[in-house]
């Protein structure tokens, strides 16, 4: 098992927050497609052998101002040169996610992603306020915004995960909840909400420098992430990461679409497997500029953020890596299993390494930070699970940092 994530690195305009990377330049994309596959036939022996796709996500940037036989080129190349886990019509054995923009979508576009064989949608609204849009830069309004969601739902798509940005001036507790009713309102299968920070290089870096952009209060930033986990709990919707909420299959029924009614199964699970892949340490190969990879072990890569060189091959090298050690391998299990509500098995940690916070770890207990949840697995072998309750998640980086070497 493993991912593979395809960045897309181009944009239309740049909204004030965003601190991936991207360009717009234009003429450059139809030279992106030819240095793409490049790369992905280069990488074709990054797995091991027999190991299988189940995966694919195309972010960005905004994947969806690709036009669709262009992505389809990108996955045709994939398809050759990878061994991916599909399995026809169930979402739950192979997820194909893109990201896109609510302004991009049409339903001649959302047929197309369709056609080649997406299941998953992640659609940033950020805000069903125009005002607010405006201010972030976004291209599209509210309506915008919801009128896609139901061309997608329209189109057959049965998953569909929408973002929301809280913690930023201007926002207030009332508005926060129009937008969490709203969005709960539309009943997306999956919900991620971030909180609005300030990313070095963009524009809202450049306000808050010139003094005319305050970052929001702390407490005011902790009540709206409580609102969050309240009110989508109440709607139905399971936190199993700091930011992510996925809604439970036994509120489902089943979606109307163009084509009637479709019927979900039950064992569907709406969590977003790929994020969970980079959570629990799956391997995922990155492709594109600025892209990650990891081998599952200790080793990881990245492509360097440069669109340019990388489609006319001016560098010798795209990419760099490093060998994690294993303190680094220890803090980073640390950080990637205590942001998930299911926690942490400390018998995945290095014995000799993990003697060295057990002080740490019970006071964090006697603190009410953390909770030990001893389970046996299917085989019958004890885990020893760690994890923050999710009323303390607002806080997690400090409880982290205790536990770092």
């Amino acid at each position: 098992m493993a991912g593979i994530y395809v960045h897309i690195p181009f944009c239309n305009s740049f909204c004030i927050y965003c601190g991936f990377y991207s360009v717009i330049n234009k003429q450059i994309r139809e030279n992106y497609i030819p240095a793409l596959k490049r790369e992905i036939s280069g990488r074709r022996n990054f797995f091991t052998d027999g190991t299988k796709i189940n995966t694919l996500y195309f972010g960005g940037g905004t994947p969806s101002v690709m036009e669709i036989p262009q992505l389809e080129e990108i996955v045709q190349c994939l398809k050759e040169n990878f061994d991916f886990a599909f399995a026809a019509g169930a979402v739950d054995k192979f997820e194909f996610t893109v990201e896109v923009n609510p302004d991009d979508i049409t339903p001649q576009y959302a047929d197309g992603l369709k056609s080649i064989g997406v299941n998953r949608i992640s659609m940033g609204v950020q805000s069903f306020i125009d005002e607010h849009l405006k201010w972030m830069h976004r291209r599209h309004t509210a309506k915008e915004a919801i009128n896609a969601y139901h061309i997608l739902r329209d189109a057959g798509f049965e998953n569909i995960s929408l973002d929301l940005i809280f913690g930023f001036a201007g926002l207030t507790a009332r508005q926060w909840r129009y937008n969490l009713d709203k969005i709960t309102s539309l009943r997306p299968d999956h919900i991620s909400a971030y909180q609005l920070s300030i990313d070095e290089g963009t524009a809202l870096e450049a306000l808050a420098n010139q003094g005319k952009y305050l970052p929001v209060d702390a407490d005011e930033c902790a009540a709206q992430y409580a609102a969050l986990q309240n009110v989508l709990a109440a709607a139905g919707y399971d936190q199993y990461e700091i930011s992510n909420f996925a809604r439970r299959t036994d509120t489902i029924s089943s979606h109307v679409s163009g084509s009637g009614v479709n019927s979900l199964p039950r064992s569907i699970s709406y969590r977003s497997q790929h994020n969970s892949n980079y959570w629990n340490k799956i391997p995922y190969l990155g492709l594109g500029p600025g892209a990650h990879s990891f081998d599952g072990s200790n080793h990881r890569e990245w492509n360097f953020p440069n669109v340019e060189n990388y489609c006319n091959l001016q560098t010798k090298e795209i990419r760099s890596g490093e060998t994690l050690t294993e303190k680094d391998i220890f803090n980073e299990s640390i950080m990637l299993g205590l942001r998930q509500t299911d926690g942490l098995d400390l018998n995945a940690l290095n014995k000799g390494l993990l003697k060295t916070t057990l002080t740490a770890i019970a006071r964090l207990e006697d603190e009410h930070l953390l909770l030990q949840d001893n389970i046996k697995d299917n085989a019958g072998n004890e885990q020893f699970i760690i994890k923050i309750p999710t009323d303390k998640f607002f806080i997690s980086d400090s409880i982290m940092r205790d536990l770092f070497l």
